[in-house]
């Protein structure tokens, strides 16, 4: 009973913050239901009837784009949500249709199945008792196209400096060139959250012999909805931010 009631509230609060938000992802057409997967079709001009693409076994390639909905989403309907995979392979899901937050998992070289899976795992692991996931292959990328701009373009992004957030917000972000990364930019810029606990994030570095520094504790929360500046921190390339979650406690 705990168990559930931690679930609940939990969605609960993720609608309630929410109001206000909109989605990363685009809606379908109202009424449209997602019960029968959409015909796959390809990016390319020159598809012809005969090249007949099994989105199940197919290895997916950034740019390929996905149909998905929880059947358990408290929003209720039978819309869904269009995603895409980006050009560093990964596909970004939001958690309910009426809210920002998401989970990311790896897509680029996997089958739809194994996507399906671990988004299944993390969407229960922290914001269902049970998800029912219905995710379908919608679009695929052209030869040309993946050739192009996926496969180089994801290995021009890891050459990059970047730091990357993890926990209870997720993301990656690049370094510009000649430029300064500071921890408020890259905050600013997240999703809410009403479970990461802002007071205490972590910034962890490594040094040059590559040994891990001592983490730097930082109150973003001070930082950003009071202005308190002196907190700020200029980021480095490899630097990982580790939001963790808030304590709740349920009598």
């Amino acid at each position: 009973m705990r168990h559930f009631q931690s679930h609940f509230i939990h969605l609960v609060a993720v609608l309630a913050v929410s109001a206000t938000g909109t989605l990363a992802q685009e809606p379908a057409a109202p009424g449209k239901s997602t019960n029968q997967p959409p015909a796959v079709t390809s990016g390319s001009t020159n598809s012809s009837p005969d090249s007949i693409i099994d989105s199940e076994t197919r290895e997916l390639k950034a740019r390929d784009t996905f149909r998905y909905r929880v059947n358990e989403d408290p929003v209720g309907g039978a819309d869904s949500l269009r995603v895409t995979i980006n050009d560093a392979g990964e596909a970004l899901f939001n958690v309910t249709r009426s809210d920002s937050t998401y989970v990311t998992v790896k897509a680029a070289g996997r089958r739809l199945q194994e996507v399906r899976q671990e988004l299944k795992q993390k969407l229960e692991a922290e914001f269902y008792i049970r998800a029912t996931v219905d995710l379908s292959l919608e679009t695929v990328a052209s030869a040309n196209a993946a050739a192009a701009g996926g496969a180089a373009a994801a290995a021009a992004y890891a050459t990059l400096p970047k730091v990357v957030v993890y926990g209870e917000l997720q993301g990656s972000f690049v370094i510009p060139e000649g430029q300064r990364l500071m921890l408020s930019d890259v905050m600013i810029g997240m999703p809410k959250n009403p479970f990461a606990a802002l007071t205490k994030v972590e910034i962890q570095r490594l040094g040059t012999d590559g040994k891990a520094l001592p983490s730097i504790v930082v109150d973003v929360d001070s930082l950003i909805t009071k202005n308190n500046r002196s907190l700020d921190v200029e980021l480095k390339d490899g630097d990982r931010i580790r939001v963790p979650k808030k304590k709740v406690l349920i009598f």
